[in-house]
């Protein structure tokens, strides 16, 4: 469980020790800022919002910059902190978008840009649900490993939504800091809101292959899979890596893990959905 709060917009004071990380965007433009506090953390995203957050990641509490818009800040709030937080509950959370598939549900992983949100997309105007579109959140505490849905709304550059969705889909209030769209879960953009077990997770490639491939991940390439995809808080938490490395070995171990790899063309996205469903019930037979 996280507390969340929003209060009044204030400026951004600078803060007296270097921040310990930083997350940096694609031109290297600083996209957050990682501080240490007495009580906790300061997550900074310049511009835009502070985040304080709790020690054990049970508080988190928002301060907007300026006139950034609450739609904003609460997408930060859900899409960044939520699973950054909860990293600090020992509650594992990956870079990843879900999908339900017949018996459970299935993850795509991979860094921004490689069409995890777009084949979720693809995956829900079928009549497949999507349960998350950015952060897979994990309850393994039934000893079954079960996905968390997270809020229904979908993030796709204008150039899907052209190709994928009929003109006047539901849309939710633009945020200030992406020129992608945020598409509401409804009638044609399913949406599924309880927990499923997660049977198989995909790690995304482009290789610039003509065919849909899925080839298996040897066992180091399984576990990293899980490594470079993870939300953590405190990188330099020794106890909380220790712990962090221990789940994702055993995620390796519980949640068969392949690569997929395919063309990057919207007509493929039926057939790349065949494949993976078959795939899938090749792994439970």
């Amino acid at each position: 469980m996280i507390r969340y709060a929003l209060q009044a917009a204030r400026e951004q004071q600078p803060v007296g020790p270097a921040p310990f990380h930083r997350y940096l965007l694609a031109d290297q433009t600083v996209w957050t800022e990682f501080y240490r506090m007495e009580a906790g953390y300061l997550l900074r995203f310049p511009g835009l919002a502070d985040f304080e957050v709790s020690a054990d990641g049970t508080v988190v509490v928002a301060y907007p910059v300026g006139d950034a818009d609450e739609a904003t800040v609460e997408h930060l709030y859900l899409n960044q902190l939520v699973p950054l937080a909860l990293s600090r509950q020992q509650r594992p959370a990956f870079h990843a978008s879900v999908v339900a598939v017949p018996g459970g549900c299935v993850a795509f992983l991979g860094s921004t840009g490689m069409g995890k949100s777009t084949l979720a997309a693809s995956f829900a105007l079928a009549g497949t649900a999507f349960l998350t579109d950015d952060a897979l959140i994990i309850d393994a505490t039934s000893g079954t490993v079960c996905a968390i849905p997270s809020h229904a709304s979908l993030r796709l550059w204008e150039d899907s939504v052209e190709a994928l969705l009929e003109a006047g889909a539901s849309r939710a209030q633009p945020i200030s800091y992406s020129a992608k769209a945020r598409l509401l879960a409804g009638d044609a953009l399913a949406h599924r809101a309880a927990p499923a077990p997660l049977l198989a997770a995909y790690q995304l490639e482009r290789s610039g292959s003509p065919a849909v491939t899925i080839r298996p991940l040897s066992g180091a390439e399984r576990h990293m899979a899980w490594i470079r995809n993870s939300f953590l808080l405190d990188i330099e938490d020794q106890d909380l890596l220790a712990r962090h490395f221990e789940w994702t070995h055993q995620m390796a171990g519980r949640v068969p893990i392949h690569a997929l790899d395919y063309p990057r063309d919207y007509g493929m996205l039926p057939e790349v959905r065949r494949a993976i469903l078959g795939h899938v019930s090749d792994i439970r037979d």
